[in-house]
């Protein structure tokens, strides 16, 4: 995934740029949302990549985060349970419940994650 790559919101482009690596599975670009400092989005928006036959970090966090599958097919581990996601699927976790997936197909997995915090954080 290039960080030249750019998505649009109202005829804004939304830019994004590299943020981490993980361990294994691959690259995460965070986008740089094109609102007023004065008017923040109440979430933020990144995108990720998880190399074949690898995982993504597991992840713990204060904000809830939904993930959309753009490409590929892996296993979810959430808590202590676990589901197959594919291309189209969409999931959401609440705040402080441990993720990960591993890609478990031949071609990598695409992901794009909706992150916001509650009220109260």
């Amino acid at each position: 995934m290039s960080s030249t790559n750019s998505a649009t919101t109202g005829g804004l482009p939304v830019k994004f740029e590299h943020w981490y690596d993980f361990t294994e599975g691959g690259r995460v670009h965070r986008a740089l949302l094109p609102f007023p400092p004065t008017t923040p989005a109440p979430f933020e928006v990144a995108r990720w990549s998880v190399a074949p036959k690898t995982s993504n970090d597991l992840d713990v966090h204060r904000s809830r985060e939904v993930w959309v599958i753009v490409s590929g097919t892996g296993t979810l581990t959430w808590a202590d349970q676990t589901t197959v996601l594919h291309a189209g699927d969409v999931t959401a976790f609440e705040s402080k419940v441990p993720h990960q997936i591993r890609n478990d197909g031949p071609d990598p997995l695409l992901a794009v994650s909706i992150y916001w915090l509650q009220e109260n954080d």
